[in-house]
């Protein structure tokens, strides 16, 4: 009846030759339930399965976005601490100029946990994401 989902496609054409093999699926399925066909056990098992491979890719990009934001907010610090040494010592600059672009890489470094705080929650809470 309905084929098993293969594995994932590693190019663009692939994903996207994917995706198009998905929608006619839909379709005809579509089709099918609009002249009455009731659904078989097998296409609810698969629609079941591939709801979960959904969820499991979701909460996976909520993670590396969460590491992302880490990492980006790990470099706003290092700049930030670099902006402030060199307005201690007297570098390249006044020192109140130094410090405002100091102080925009501290924000930045708290925005970012914010949003690592963020994609965290949304993969422990898939149900409370607005994804999920």
């Amino acid at each position: 009846m309905a084929e098993q989902p293969a594995a994932e496609p590693s190019t663009s054409s692939a994903r996207t030759a994917k995706v198009g093999r998905r929608v006619e699926e839909l379709r005809r399925r579509r089709a099918e339930l609009a002249a009455g066909q009731r659904p078989s056990k097998e296409s609810v098992a698969l629609a079941r399965q591939r709801a979960e491979e959904a969820e499991k890719r979701a909460i996976d990009a909520h993670h590396a976005a969460a590491q992302r934001h880490e990492e980006l907010a790990r470099v706003h610090e290092q700049a930030a601490n670099s902006y402030q040494l060199a307005a201690l010592r007297g570098n390249d600059g006044s020192p109140q100029e130094l410090q405002r672009k100091a102080d925009e890489h501290w924000q930045a470094a708290h925005d970012n946990h914010l949003l690592f705080a963020e994609d965290e929650a949304q993969a422990e809470h898939p149900e409370k994401s607005s994804s999920g």
